[in-house]
């Protein structure tokens, strides 16, 4: 059997595949990366037969090393399960000067770890190219590459808006993009017409609900479905049903959007590190504001005189209308349409299905339906469980003896292989030591290692089995104990495992907990 257990690391940023200068091309895809290694590896004698794994990062920087791929490629270097990584370039292993260079010059050379870049002609079994002014020079220039192209592209893109182009993948509706530039907004003459109604029916007095009640009657198409008829698959206005329609929600963020005034706003929100894909707001102050880059569909009187009146509308509705604060929240859901039921905070709050306020195309209940009715019924239900599980309680019994056992058994068998991994772990530690300093020759290193590694691997095996068979007793022992002890945390408990309230016409309510098994989960039943 091939002493070899190959690791051959594929890596793509997501701005390689836009590159097309410095020598980035298709070569750079993750297939031609792979063909090249394969290719590689076929081409070498002391290959043949080895264990070959591939690890991925499709659309991660190279920047730092907090990529799923890499981080577990590392892992098993680090318990010896892979002696050989293969990269088509360093680049690709990573563009960190610092870390790069110690992982290639320290820590693989310690495990005894082979590392190859084909293009860049290293291979470590020649010690020579470790530390070699070449090698440092060129990851060097990879780091710094990296920073330079990051920053590059973002000073490019502020630019661009700067100048007024449009940066987004899709235009908003009543715009499209002109067909000789694609950073330019042009209006759509149909969806326009549409908006510019929308702006002058809201300076006029009218409500965003009574707007979207207009256009429904109208089978005017919504923002998804027009994008939709026109070819588009994707969009920024995402629906519950497949038979979209116009709510008060879609009209408010059309009223609200700057765009229909020739305004291009850019970098309200920003990644926070280069080589990082975690975005944080940016000040107003910072945002880039470039003025009539494109033609407005409402003129900036009119939209001014439309934020005033939605202001007073949303502050009205301030006073009626609260959505957290109760352990229903977000779970009071219509059964025929789909949508979450809206909390109207009256003297005794209430929920209502907003559906039938824009549309008559589904039959939902028009009646309003009190959160302390709602609530009674949960807490209730929840006593029946209670009832449930002491009734059965004589068939837990049993069950509970069996798992008492279980548990004692389990525990004090993960407590033998955790000293078992631990002395192992010692012994790994050892032979490196004595590897190192020349008290042990390769093949008796190899042969040693090898030996300690299977025996790791099925102390590892049992471990899993024993941490998920040990988990799934703690689980069930916990989720008894608390309906058992119910009277005390009814509430609390409530919140924890109701999933959501499923309200039909005529009150009839389907309860659903989320919890499966030895308990019932769901209950069906009417309200009046």
């Amino acid at each position: 059997m091939n002493r070899f257990t190959i690791a051959k690391y594929l890596r793509i940023s997501a701005k390689d595949t836009d590159l097309k200068t410095l020598d980035k091309a298709e070569s750079d895809s993750i297939g031609n990366q792979r063909n090249l290694i394969d290719d590689f590896i076929r081409q070498m004698p002391e290959f043949v037969g080895a264990n070959i794994l591939e690890f991925c990062d499709d659309g991660w920087s190279g920047k730092n090393f907090a990529r799923p791929a890499v981080q577990n490629m590392l892992e098993q270097v680090k318990n010896g399960k892979i002696n050989c990584i293969i990269v088509k370039d360093l680049s690709r292993f990573g563009r960190d000067y610092l870390t790069v260079g110690n992982y290639i010059s320290r820590v693989f050379p310690f495990l005894s770890v082979r590392f190859i870049a084909i293009n860049d002609g290293l291979d470590s079994v020649h010690i020579m190219h470790i530390d070699s002014i070449e090698t440092s020079f060129k990851t060097l220039l990879y780091d710094l590459y990296s920073r330079d192209l990051s920053y590059r592209v973002r000073s490019a893109k502020q630019f661009k808006a700067k100048q007024g182009d449009f940066l987004s993948p899709f235009a908003p509706y009543g715009y499209m993009k002109a067909a000789n530039n694609r950073n330019q907004l042009v209006p759509d003459a149909e969806a326009a017409k549409v908006v510019h109604q929308i702006f002058k029916m809201t300076v006029d007095g009218i409500r965003p609900t009574q707007i979207a009640q207009t256009l429904n009657a109208q089978q005017v198409l919504t923002p998804m479905l027009y994008k939709r008829a026109a070819g588009c698959s994707r969009s920024e206005w995402p629906c519950v049903t497949k038979s979209n329609f116009w709510t008060d929600n879609t009209v408010v963020k059309i009223l609200r959007d700057e765009r229909y005034i020739g305004r291009t706003i850019y970098g309200k929100r920003i990644r926070d590190e280069v080589g990082r894909n975690h975005v944080v707001r940016v000040p107003q102050a910072d945002w880039i504001i470039a003025e009539n880059t494109h033609q407005g569909i409402v003129s900036k009187e009119e939209f001014e005189l439309a934020q005033k009146q939605l202001q007073k509308l949303l502050e009205y509705n301030k006073t009626i209308s609260s959505r957290k604060g109760t352990m229903l929240y977000k779970r009071v859901r219509c059964g025929i349409c789909g949508h979450v039921m809206k909390r109207v905070n009256a003297k005794q709050p209430y929920y209502i299905c907003s559906t039938p306020r824009f549309t008559d195309a589904y039959s939902c209940m028009r009646e309003h339906i009190l959160e302390c009715d709602l609530t009674k019924m949960v807490l209730k239900e929840l006593h029946m469980q209670t009832l449930y599980a002491i009734d059965t309680s004589h068939i837990w019994e049993e069950k509970q003896q069996n798992k008492k056992y279980d548990v004692n058994i389990t525990t004090k068998m993960l407590r033998n292989l955790n000293e078992s991994q631990t002395k192992l772990d010692s012994s790994m530690q050892r032979l490196y030591e004595k590897f190192a300093f020349e008290e042990l020759d390769k093949e008796g290193y190899l042969k040693a290692k090898s030996d300690i590694i299977k025996k790791r691997d099925v102390v590892s095996i049992q471990m899993k089995k024993f941490e998920a068979k040990l988990k799934n007793l703690n689980a069930n022992k916990t989720l008894e104990n608390q309906f058992i002890e119910i009277e005390k945390l009814i509430t609390e408990i409530a919140t924890d495992v109701l999933e959501e309230i499923v309200v039909y016409p005529e009150y009839r309510l389907h309860i659903i907990w989320n919890y499966k098994e030895d308990l019932r989960n769901t209950q069906k039943m009417n309200l009046k």
